[in-house]
């Protein structure tokens, strides 16, 4: 293990030397991923908005797995090519792409770029046959009133293209652009349920490898770290506050702020599993 952390940091100054970064940038993020690791987290997801539009995320995903956490990515592949999609595809334990439908035209309903679906599939394919793959593939789909009868059509695409995890999240108007365009998107929780349920059927034996969160289990569910190191969990589908990552006593609040550890930890096994 320590051999292996090593590699990681060599690999994480060969990614400065090649970039001209200077080591000092790295710095505040770097403390925020030691305290992620010290207060027991073992796994940590980088999303948004949009992960890959950080200059430096290679090198945080290295430090991350230096200090032994299990690093998952999720992104909306529009950048996911050429150089980063190689380097997503060897050094992330999960790849996590955001897929909703099976067709361009069911993306472009769900407000993604019209050719959303295509990059995708490439994605899959280019990943399917990639030598030096180390990590794992996982789709997220929002199910919405806009494509809750189409999402069991994605069935063939998971059991085909290698997709080891699927999640379905029922669409909530949590933040940013959902909260603005809840009404347009919301669905009730019965219609979500029986679209869940469609899926799993249509999964059979593979049903084991679909989760499904709704509104109830998206409440303290996700320890979500902003990049100011604000620290946020929905409670009655609004932020809340527990701290700074940067500032406050970390372990503390991953203990004692109201999240949802159980939740974490279940999600860990299966990302392990």
């Amino acid at each position: 293990m320590l051999e292996y952390h090593k590699q990681m940091q060599r690999k994480m100054q060969i990614l400065l030397q090649r970039q001209g970064l200077p080591r000092g940038i790295l710095c505040r993020q770097e403390k925020g991923i030691d305290r992620i690791a010290a207060a027991g987290i073992r796994k940590l997801t980088f999303a948004g908005g949009e992960p890959l539009l950080v200059e430096n995320i290679r090198e945080l995903i290295l430090y991350a797995k230096s200090r032994g956490l299990m690093v998952s990515l999720t992104t909306n592949s529009i950048l996911l090519k050429g150089e980063i999609l190689d380097f997503c595809l060897q050094e992330l334990d999960w790849l996590t792409m955001s897929l909703d439908g099976d067709s361009n035209a069911t993306q472009s309903r769900m407000t993604r770029h019209g050719k959303h679906f295509d990059r995708v599939m490439e994605v899959l394919a280019y990943a399917a046959v990639y030598p030096e793959r180390n990590c794992r593939i996982k789709l997220n789909t929002v199910v919405s009133n806009k494509n809750q009868n189409e999402v069991k059509n994605m069935v063939p695409i998971v059991l085909e293209k290698g997709v080891e995890r699927w999640k379905l999240f029922q669409f909530v108007p949590l933040r940013g652009a959902a909260r603005e365009n809840g009404r347009d998107f919301e669905i009730s929780d019965e219609s979500f349920s029986a679209a869940a349920e469609a899926v799993k059927t249509a999964m059979g034996e593979k049903a084991n490898c679909v989760s499904v969160c709704d509104r109830e289990s998206i409440e303290h569910a996700h320890f979500v770290i902003f990049p100011n190191g604000d620290i946020k969990i929905s409670d009655d589908l609004h932020d809340r506050v527990l701290g700074n990552a940067l500032q406050d006593d970390l372990q503390q609040l991953w203990a004692e702020g109201g999240y949802n550890r159980e939740s974490h930890d279940t999600r860990t096994a299966a990302a392990v599993a």
